[in-house]
């Protein structure tokens, strides 16, 4: 280039320098606070549904603000349709490994968890600062959506496990006119061989149908658990091996499934303490089909094709047997081969028993899936059950003493002056038990209308106690029962109604009956629902009067409608000997709230009309109803005058929580400690005359009623009791059945959606998130109070530690 042309083209430079530069008093745009880019990201083709996959993902800060944990800056994603509308926009978070300044590039491995349906789906990679806003669409050279294939996995194996079955079995026979003393050995081993490959398959078919994912490591212990169970297989003699197969095959497959129906109603699988409880299967035969979903035919797919394959594979005669020592040689090896591969297995178990903290203590079913598999998990529970019942009678000086030592503190705080001790003495005593109940529903609205005027108004009437916590586990309406009359906590696993019905009570009905009261328990529906028939009169019912004792009449559901029950119920009463206590257990309308009659749906609903919750609000609005009749009876007797009538819900409805429960339930949003929030049930004290009323405040659980009602009564609560009067001012604490617990401001939430396995700290009642150790106290008072009631139970020590405490 000529120096002429250099000058030209530096003149023109010159001229154009102007134009590409801000003119006077402009400012450059400046980038907005939050922008970012996708530089790369790895995105898979394939994801497996329900399934967590770690993909790695470069982006940088576009923006002027700083990305940090404390600003709650992190990478997420969402699910879109293939037509791009939006499913699922809450992704899993992914934090990033130093703050990241404007300008800067970072890398991290984000976690994604597909979604629980397969088809196409649009992953389209996402930032967010918490409670503030999302970021908007990214810049970058790499896109940020991303089309994917999700596939059931399951469904994959199933049918492979099914081709593969049929294949061998097709084989086998074909080969069998001409197989020798070799090919019935071989013939004879894969029945071992193919339990195992069985068993794997149904625990990982369960795994993606209940949405467990196996840990890391989690798939070596399940496969191990798997041979386990194939041993039972390998130690009989060959001939019998394909029936044991089939047999072993499909009991797993379907023991796998009501571990999935299980696991959706109750939060665990089936323990083996519940087996006992197996007959009152049909009386839950629609809550079972409730819970049903169409990907559950991958299990019973697994258990069909086991129990195919059984008959179909072939049998040798005696005479094509080979040398009885090549027999032995292959039973030795098909024994040790299954033992080896066991091993893993056997010592994780043996670990988990020889560790408190999972033997003994509270433990996430959730976790131990991941962690060790189905198979371990069942194996673990039938160990541990095994022990428990071995040891039962023995419990160990240090944990007497240290339930001894719970139980006088216990006791000593009761002693303190009570604002109401002895208000209702020598006063009758009504309680009722209502099916499902729960808090939200006292003073909420569907169209405008009250859901129960009646008892929003009995607020004024009665004392109210609004922060009173369901404490059930897994026996739900006979765990209310038990926690209120008991005053004790539910068991961990399985109900006490079948595991322990025969231990020396000590409850609200035996205190009250030494006092002179007559006890009286009625309930609309068989003696043999919950084993109440036994248990009843070991709570210290004198009478009892269930379904056939009341009549015929209008049946909700199960048993006789509330109205007709409390009808009934009014001359029972009438007649009864004074004092007493009669304790009321309404069915109503029960899980999965299908079955409510059309005559009786008086509100308009709107958009809830014929789905669960709108039945539900029928069935709490007729209960109104039906309470409102029975205390203006009483009253239009003169009973009333001299009768407590109470009242609590025995448990959470287990509805689903989506959003126009949400709603109605005055939760603004979703938030992984809502669901311990919901867990309130009312308790309503109507005292003779109104002597006392209005709101108390105080956070309690169902143990704490029986003593709150004694108090009333000017009764001394038992020493054994864990619970105490909800008496105004109360420095309380509710620990709930998992190991939740809320008090001093404070929410810790065990486990649950989105909850961590050391669980979760919020405040209460906002659910703003707390650092864990701020919840450090309650959890450990939490764990503490389950403990020593629980050692109390299991080892029947309640009359042993029942000296009544003066108040």
């Amino acid at each position: 280039m000529t120096l002429a042309a250099r000058a030209l083209r530096a003149l023109a430079f010159a001229l154009a320098l102007p134009a590409l530069l801000p003119a006077p008093g402009e400012a450059a745009a400046a980038p907005p606070p939050l922008a970012w880019a996708v530089v790369s990201q790895h995105t898979p083709r394939l994801f497996w549904t329900g399934r967590n996959r770690d993909v790695r993902v470069r982006v940088r800060n576009d923006g002027r603000a700083t990305w940090s944990e404390a600003a709650g800056d992190h990478l997420s994603y969402h699910w879109l349709a293939r037509d791009g509308t939006m499913v699922e926009q809450d992704g899993e978070r992914t934090s990033f490994p130093h703050t990241v300044r404007p300008g800067e590039t970072v890398e991290v491995t984000a976690r994604v968890r597909a979604p629980a349906t397969s088809g196409v789906w649009i992953l389209e990679w996402a930032m967010v600062r918490e409670q503030v806003a999302w970021y908007g669409p990214p810049a970058g050279p790499a896109p940020a959506r991303v089309r994917v294939l999700v596939v059931w996995r399951c469904a994959l194996l199933t049918v492979g496990f099914v081709l593969l079955s049929a294949a061998a079995v097709l084989a086998a026979r074909r080969w069998r006119p001409r197989g020798g003393a070799r090919f019935w050995l071989a013939v004879e081993a894969a029945p071992v061989l193919w339990t195992w490959l069985g068993v794997g398959l149904a625990t990982v078919t369960f795994s993606e149908v209940a949405e467990y994912q196996l840990w890391s490591g989690g798939g070596v212990l399940a496969a191990s658990a798997a041979a386990l169970l194939a041993l039972p297989v390998a130690l009989l003699p060959g001939r019998w091996r394909g029936v044991a197969a089939g047999g072993m095959v499909a009991a797993v497959n379907l023991v796998a499934l009501a571990d999935v129906l299980h696991l959706r109603y109750f939060g665990t699988v089936v323990p083996v303490v519940a087996v006992v409880g197996a007959g009152q299967l049909r009386q839950v035969e629609g809550s079972i089909r409730a819970l049903m979903h169409p990907i559950d035919g991958w299990l019973l797919g697994g258990a069909a094709t086991a129990l195919l394959f059984a008959p179909l594979w072939p049998r040798r005669r005696r005479s094509q047997a080979a040398p009885a020592r090549s027999r032995r040689l292959a039973w030795v090896g098909a024994v040790a081969a299954t033992l080896a591969a066991g091993v893993p297995a056997g010592l994780a178990l043996r670990a988990g028993m020889n560790d408190p903290a999972v033997s003994e203590q509270l433990f996430s079913h959730g976790a131990l899936l991941g962690r060790w598999g189905l198979v371990n998990v069942h194996l673990f529970d039938a160990v541990r059950t095994y022990r428990e019942w071995a040891t039962r009678d023995r419990p160990t000086p240090q944990e007497a003493a240290a339930a001894r030592a719970f139980f006088a503190a216990r006791a000593a705080a009761r002693t303190g002056p009570l604002s109401a001790y002895g208000v209702a003495k020598g006063d009758d005593l009504v309680l009722i038990q209502v099916e499902s109940l729960q808090q939200w529903v006292i003073g909420a609205r569907v169209g405008g209308v009250e859901i129960t005027p009646f008892l929003n108004a009995l607020r004024s009437r009665a004392l109210y106690f609004p922060f009173v916590f369901d404490q059930t586990g897994e026996g739900r309406s006979s765990d209310g029962e038990f926690g209120v009359l008991n005053s004790q906590h539910a068991l961990d696993r399985g109900a006490l109604a079948f595991r322990f019905p025969y231990d020396h009570f000590v409850t609200l009905a035996s205190t009250l009956r030494r006092q002179g009261y007559a006890t009286l328990s009625a309930h609309p529906f068989e003696r043999g629902f919950w084993n109440r028939g036994v248990l009843h009169p070991r709570y210290g019912f004198e009478r009892m009067v269930f379904r056939r004792a009341l009549g015929p009449g209008e049946t909700i559901g199960w048993g006789l409608a509330d109205e007709v029950f409390f009808e009934r119920m009014e001359g029972v009463l009438a007649a009864e000997r004074r004092p007493y206590f009669a304790f009321l257990i309404t069915l109503g309308l029960h899980h999965p709230f299908d079955l409510f009659p059309d005559r009786h749906k008086v509100l308009d609903v709107g958009a809830l009309k014929d789905t669960p919750l709108g039945n539900y609000i029928h069935a709490m609005h007729y209960f109104d109803a039906s309470l409102a009749a029975l205390v203006a009876a009483l009253e239009r007797s003169g009973a009333l005058a001299h009768t407590v009538v109470a009242l609590y819900g025995d448990h959470e409805a287990g509805l689903y929580v989506d959003a126009p429960l949400l709603a109605l339930a005055g939760e603004k949003r979703w938030d992984p400690s809502v669901l311990v929030r919901l867990r309130r049930v009312p308790f309503f004290v109507l005292l003779p005359g109104g002597r006392l009323a209005g709101e108390i405040p105080t956070i309690g659980g169902q143990v704490d009623i029986a003593p709150t009602l004694l108090t009333l009564l000017g009764v001394p609560a038992p020493a054994c009791f864990v619970g105490g009067p909800l008496d105004p001012g109360r420095r309380s604490l509710a620990v709930l059945n998992d190991g939740s617990a809320v008090g001093d401001g404070l929410e810790f939430v065990a486990e649950g959606p989105a909850i961590p396995v050391e669980g979760a700290c919020f405040a209460w009642p906002s659910g703003e998130r707390r650092p864990l150790a701020e919840c450090g106290g309650i959890e450990r008072r939490g764990e503490q109070e389950l403990a020593a009631s629980r050692f109390v139970v299991e080892h029947d020590l309640a009359e042993k530690f029942a000296a009544p405490a003066q108040p």
